[in-house]
């Protein structure tokens, strides 16, 4: 659900064939070794709703996305990350999780917003906006809509309850999250907001340790926003209702998708644009390799469906 440090671990995967050539009576087969356990095998569904083909919306909150040319090419920029996401192979990882083909629909600014947000705030704010036309309501039943929220560097969120703080001077825990509420109209609305993570923001969050920092001032601001936000992507589809969907409830390092590998970058090419973007746990192989492989970028094809158990 949210970005901030975790340990990882790999386990070794050890196999062997052996082949031994005699009489008959001397070819005894060895019994093969017990297959290796994936390494999160409590990874599993819970029953809740899944966005089967994300709709994709976005909103830049703050009056800095306005002001210069700089934020505005910056904005543009995010919208076609977005829109290339979901043309890229990262989607056929997330397939596995019955998550299929998404587009995105439109993008809208939100200047006037306070300096610091609650999460009740951040909901409040998409309802004002649903109301005045600004974003459109979701449909009846189970939402194919999700919102990503990107703040300027004028916004902060501070949600104790919650447990985030992002791009706050002190006590900062996240770099994203994601949530959902009901819309007084009765119908569920999913959105993950993403802070500014400029330099300010990691060195307040990780203050002295770069290097243990699951973003890094050598990368560029749009390098982190990318990174975080197909984090926050991956789960917002595959959980939208914390903790319904596909999430591990039984180990306190992994969590959802996003979590089991986070801080894990690499790139995706769509089209001319090569993007940063943080891998995502595979649970397919997870459990082919027995816990040796399992933080994908992209799959060549989609994988398919696991069964929901």
């Amino acid at each position: 659900m949210r970005q901030r440090d975790k340990p990882r671990k790999q386990e070794p995967r050890f196999g062997w064939v052996s082949a031994r050539r005699g009489a008959l009576e001397d070819v005894i087969a060895p019994a093969p070794p017990p297959a290796a356990a994936p390494r999160f095998p409590g990874f599993t569904y819970h029953g809740g709703p899944i966005v089967t083909s994300p709709v994709v919306y976005t909103s830049f909150w703050g009056g800095l996305w306005a002001r210069d040319a700089a934020h505005q090419q910056a904005a543009a920029r995010l919208v076609q990350f977005c829109r290339d996401l979901l043309s890229s192979k990262f989607m056929n990882v997330l397939s596995q999780y019955g998550v299929g083909n998404g587009r995105f629909a439109q993008s809208s600014n939100i200047s006037n917003v306070a300096a610091q947000l609650s999460d009740a705030a951040v909901q409040q704010t998409i309802q004002t906006a649903i109301d005045s036309g600004l974003i459109p309501e979701p449909p009846s039943g189970i939402s194919s809509q999700v919102l990503i929220v990107f703040l300027d560097e004028s916004v902060e969120v501070k949600d104790q309850a919650l447990g985030v703080v992002m791009c706050e001077p002190q006590g900062d825990t996240a770099f994203g999250y994601h949530n959902s509420f009901t819309t007084t109209a009765g119908n569920p609305f999913y959105y993950a907001v993403v802070p500014a993570l400029n330099d300010t923001c990691l060195e307040e969050s990780c203050p002295g340790n770069d290097a243990g920092c699951t973003l890094h001032l050598a990368e560029s601001q749009e390098q982190r926003r990318t990174q975080v936000t197909s984090h926050e992507f991956a789960e917002m589809v595959t959980d939208p209702q914390v903790p319904t969907g596909w999430i591990d409830l039984d180990d306190a390092n992994s969590g959802e998708n996003g979590d089991i590998c986070n801080g894990e970058t690499a790139t995706i090419t769509a089209g001319a644009n090569t993007w940063t973007v943080q891998s995502i746990y595979s649970k397919e192989d997870d459990e082919q390799s027995g816990g040796a492989s399992y933080c994908l970028a992209q799959a060549p094809n989609p994988l398919p469906p696991l069964p929901r158990r």
